[in-house]
């Protein structure tokens, strides 16, 4: 069974102002039963029976210590022995009501929700746009890369079987052979070179998409 979760309290004050509203309840209820005789006669029964009442409080607050801390440590009982814990009613004061503060909470208040409307808006919308934009650049890219490619090949193709293409004689093949395998070899280099960073686009692509379709999900 877990263990139940501690009161906590960030300040030895907090404590304190709890302890005195126990007390200040139970005088309340002794004022009634015995209400403090004119003078300065002393009462030894009414200074008795506040004795018992604040013994019984300490004990209540020493039994529930376990379950209390105060800014994350056990609280040490010797704070029930204060004296100057005020019993006394705390007077509250209140700022009087502004017209102009209130109108304007009320407007950062609705700016608050709109901004939250739009970021709702802009997570519905956004997510569909950006995948169509990856997928077609990424569309884009390989077709690019492929016609390269193609076009290397042909112009390879083109230099060893068709030497006149180039522009020269058949006696001059040779020649226009070794040039267009140059050619070709730089060509498919050129395509080497690129391919890390097709490779890369792709990775890319397919994390954003994967990105997009969770928060598609969500």
């Amino acid at each position: 069974m877990a263990e139940p979760r501690k009161i906590e309290l960030q300040s030895p004050e907090d404590l304190q102002h709890l302890i005195a509203i126990a007390r200040r309840a139970a005088n309340e209820k002794i004022d009634q039963a015995l209400p403090p005789m004119e003078g300065d006669v002393e009462d030894a029964m009414r200074k008795a029976v506040e004795k018992d009442v604040h013994n019984y409080i300490n004990n209540v607050y020493t039994a529930t210590f376990p379950s209390i801390t105060l800014n994350g440590l056990t609280p040490d009982p010797e704070i029930l022995q204060k004296t100057d814990i005020n019993t006394q009613g705390v007077e509250e004061e209140y700022e009087p009501f502004n017209a102009k503060l209130f109108s304007r909470a009320k407007d950062l208040a609705r700016q608050e929700e709109d901004l939250i409307e739009e970021i709702a808006a802009l997570r519905r919308k956004v997510p569909g746009k950006v995948l169509e934009a990856t997928k077609k650049g990424y569309r884009e890219g390989v077709e690019a890369d492929e016609e390269a490619v193609r076009g290397v090949e042909e112009r390879v193709r083109g230099g060893v079987v068709r030497g006149d293409v180039l522009g020269v004689r058949a006696l001059d093949r040779q020649g226009g052979v070794e040039a267009g395998w140059k050619e070709g070899v730089e060509g498919l280099q050129r395509v080497l070179g690129e391919m890390p960073g097709v490779v890369a686009r792709c990775e890319r692509a397919g994390k954003a998409e994967g990105y997009v379709d969770g928060m598609e999900g969500k």
